[in-house]
């Protein structure tokens, strides 16, 4: 052993898995993130994914499934952007994986810099601003532009025009002039708009109800972004099996 190396014993292990564990007695949450009316939503989408399996490669044998919750988790919360993103997408990549397997090595997004948006995106195309394959546009609204970078296919998905009410954006838009005082009531107000239009608006209807996509020509932009890298595991993707 070198000078100072430490090596973990296994009692060292599980004293750091419990310590920094504030669920150690109980390894699930109470969920308290995932609403009732989402877990019941009739169309909430799920989308099936093939990436790698090491950090140089290969595309894995097996898919996973990707759920409503996982980007929750990942997002932080659950907000009708991130749900209206979730349904765009889906539509998406319905167009350019009929198979029904997302293949998350090979695409890109542009969309309007919105988190719910960007994180969506992201997540569901393994799309970066670091890696060149995620951009974003001064385009309001709820869009994608996704393309399949191997074969240039590429289609756009918008929400349909005055599906979001106008009342919720107006106040989404007016929190920041508000006193402190004000912004008390308008943050509780804005947060059960939101989950009642989600509710009777998103939740009971299929993706295709509201956001139509299209297949369109489109060339993409070099990302103007000076640190760019380059993914490992995508280089050595199709490397054939062998030399166990």
């Amino acid at each position: 052993m070198e000078p100072h190396e430490f090596v973990a014993s296994p009692s060292w292990i599980q004293f750091f898995a419990e310590r920094d564990n504030p669920m150690k007695d109980n390894h699930e949450d109470a969920l308290w993130y995932w609403s009732k009316e989402a877990e019941n939503a009739p169309y909430m989408p799920t989308f099936q994914v093939r990436d790698t399996e090491s950090s140089h490669g290969r595309y894995a044998a097996q898919t996973k499934f990707i759920r409503g919750i996982d980007l929750v988790r990942f997002h932080g919360h659950a907000c009708d952007g991130l749900f209206r993103g979730m349904y765009a997408m889906s539509q998406a990549l319905g167009v350019l994986f009929p198979d029904g397997i997302i293949d998350r090595t090979n695409l890109r997004f542009l969309s309007r810099n919105s988190s719910c948006l960007g994180d969506v995106g992201a997540y569901l195309t393994g799309g970066r601003v670091r890696f060149g394959t995620q951009d974003v546009r001064n385009r309001p609204g709820v869009w994608y532009i996704v393309q399949n970078m191997s074969t240039g296919q590429t289609v756009e998905v918008v929400e349909g025009e005055g599906f979001f009410p106008k009342g919720i954006m107006d106040l989404e838009s007016r929190i920041s002039t508000l006193t402190e005082s004000e912004k008390i009531q308008a943050v509780s107000q804005l947060k059960q708009m939101q989950d009642d239009w989600l509710r009777m608006h998103l939740f009971p209807y299929r993706p295709d109800d509201h956001y139509p996509v299209r297949e369109i020509p489109f060339t993409w932009e070099a990302v103007p972004y000076e640190n760019k890298g380059t993914r490992t595991d995508i280089l050595y993707k199709n490397v054939p099996m062998g030399g166990e």
